[in-house]
């Protein structure tokens, strides 16, 4: 179990790719939001207790959250989230609650605010979780798979290789009007470049952007 100076190590990290902070599990549905996102990436660490700016504060009833957080996951991700929960004592009174968060085996986990519903997936970026976007649902269905698909290289890849060759990446929207392609079109010859390593894919928050992968 992780004590408190290698917790106040982790906490210097500050937050990012695979670290979360978050003060208190007021909001438990945002906080499954954030595990279905390192699920849907390399898995994660949410620390319940810390403050955004890296204080320790710690929880009073830490056993109470952890009950409303466990059940706010079983209620709001699918599939479930894998993860692991301790306890980190910080004073006789207050601690935080550290959960390990494994990566998803089958791709894309679906936060579901309402459990009616199929639910978004969302993906983490940097130090945000955000909903991922059609090509990149698509993409990560096919993540789990090592080998990569041949496909056909035309004049509209062609297109799309040289704008990428002049401005160094290149958004959906960008090959639709170069091309004078459909969404729908566009959007399949993408995720396919990407799924046959041609291409990688950098998610944003507004959009995604596509470049080539130097390793092919």
């Amino acid at each position: 179990m992780m004590n408190l100076r290698e917790l106040e190590e982790l906490v210097s990290q500050g937050e990012g790719q695979q670290l979360e902070f978050k003060q208190k599990a007021t909001f438990p549905e945002k906080i499954v939001r954030e595990m279905v996102a390192f699920a849907n990436a390399r898995g994660g660490q949410l620390l319940i207790g810390v403050s955004d700016d890296g204080n320790i504060t710690g929880l009073k009833h830490a056993e109470e959250e952890r009950f409303v957080i466990d059940k706010a996951i079983r209620i709001h991700s699918r599939p479930p989230v894998r993860y692991q929960s301790d306890y980190i004592p910080i004073t006789k009174k207050r601690g935080v609650l550290l959960y390990t968060i494994y990566e998803n085996r089958k791709k894309p986990g679906y936060y579901r605010e309402n459990p009616d519903k199929r639910g978004k997936a969302y993906i983490r970026v940097n130090d945000k979780s955000i909903q991922a976007s059609r090509e990149a649902v698509e993409i990560l269905k096919h993540s789990r798979g090592n080998k990569s698909q041949p496909v056909m290289v035309g004049n509209n890849e062609q297109l799309l290789f040289r704008h990428i060759e002049q401005h160094g990446n290149a958004t959906l929207s960008e090959f639709m009007k170069i091309a004078g392609l459909s969404r729908s079109r566009a959007s399949r010859i993408l995720v396919s470049l990407v799924i046959s390593n041609i291409l990688k894919i950098r998610t944003g928050e507004k959009d995604d952007y596509f470049y080539m992968n130097a390793i092919q």
